[in-house]
């Protein structure tokens, strides 16, 4: 086998073993999953499904016995599941649609099935969360007072002496955890879905180095919001205007969730090419950027309302492509 092979092999297993081991930390387990998929996704290409396979194995067993270990078997078969479900199965998935020369969106795709299964499985314990959110507000609200009162020099810290600012804050923190619940099935399909495309552009990039083809997306300043994510918007905007109850409410509110930031995604490759076509610094790229994040959701609603406006207008910047190209 030539050396890149091994080395192919080496790097994908040791990035699925060490999603699997690190599985328990917030951030760093996203993180090692777009490594982990990417490196799958690379050796069932190139390698076949026999490695694959046996990479997944060892990063499953890592991660079911370190379950078992601090929360018992229990948690490790679950978790266990999970990891299948969000890491391992994507990552082969993406992998047979490159061995079988799909289109990168194709890939992604297939990549998303498996996590969607799991996402059908997390709503039917979200019902009972939704359900249940006086009783969670009564525990956390419980556990917040104790801290704040075992704790002079917090209180001091957070209220001064204004004797109201205490319920002030409680309240706020109460509505931070209800939209925080309304939103986290939206919240949690982004997040995958990101996982998943940030996941074809590393393993894509790695491949062109190392030989491998791949499903390559075109270059981001070109990306463009399909016109058909216009009927799933207008069908969560009308839930959330004319929804009957609570529970059509939360469903348009997290419809518009995922097309918006989908939106948004568009609205900055727009900003990325008009940056290009009048040739801005990159330092001043990051402050726009900075700007963006730090307005959080005047930004996003900002950048999706530009990525709309460009899937129904075009703002035809296939022409700075054209440009792109007769340079080179």
């Amino acid at each position: 086998m030539p050396s890149y092979e091994s080395k192919l092999f080496l790097w994908g297993g040791l990035a699925v073993c060490a999603s699997g081991l690190l599985w328990f930390f917030p951030g760093l387990n996203a993180l090692l999953s777009v490594a982990a998929i990417a490196g799958l996704t690379l050796v069932v290409t190139r390698l076949g499904y026999f490695r694959a396979i046996f990479v997944s194995i060892l990063g499953l067993i890592l991660v079911t016995l370190e379950s078992s270990v601090f929360l018992g078997p229990l948690f490790g078969v679950m978790n266990g599941a999970i990891f299948a479900a969000a890491v391992i199965s994507p990552g082969i998935a993406m992998g047979a649609a490159s061995r079988n020369f799909a289109s990168p969106i194709k890939t992604v795709w297939y990549g998303f099935i498996p996590i969607l299964v799991l996402f059908a499985l997390i709503l039917v314990f979200y019902g009972s969360v939704v359900n249940n959110i006086p009783s969670l507000l009564r525990q956390v609200n419980a556990a917040m007072v104790m801290n704040i009162d075992n704790n002079p020099l917090l209180a001091k810290t957070l209220f001064g002496s204004d004797t109201g600012a205490r319920e002030k804050f409680l309240d706020e923190f109460d509505k931070s955890i209800v939209f925080f619940i309304k939103i986290m099935p939206g919240t949690i399909v982004v997040g995958y879905l990101t996982i998943v495309i940030l996941s074809l552009i590393l393993a894509g990039n790695i491949g062109s180095r190392i030989g491998v083809m791949l499903p390559r997306f075109r270059p981001f300043y070109l990306w463009r919001a399909s016109d058909w994510w216009l009927l799933p918007t207008a069908a969560g905007l009308a839930l959330v205007i004319f929804g009957p109850n609570e529970l059509w409410q939360y469903t348009g509110g997290n419809i518009l969730v995922v097309t918006g930031n989908i939106y948004a995604v568009a609205g900055m490759a727009v900003t990325e090419s008009f940056f290009r076509r009048l040739a801005i610094p990159n330092f001043m790229r990051i402050v726009f950027y900075v700007i963006m994040l730090l307005l959080f959701v005047a930004g996003l609603v900002f950048l999706a309302a530009l990525g709309l406006a460009d899937s129904r207008f075009n703002f035809n910047r296939d022409v700075l492509d054209r440009d792109d190209k007769n340079i080179e």
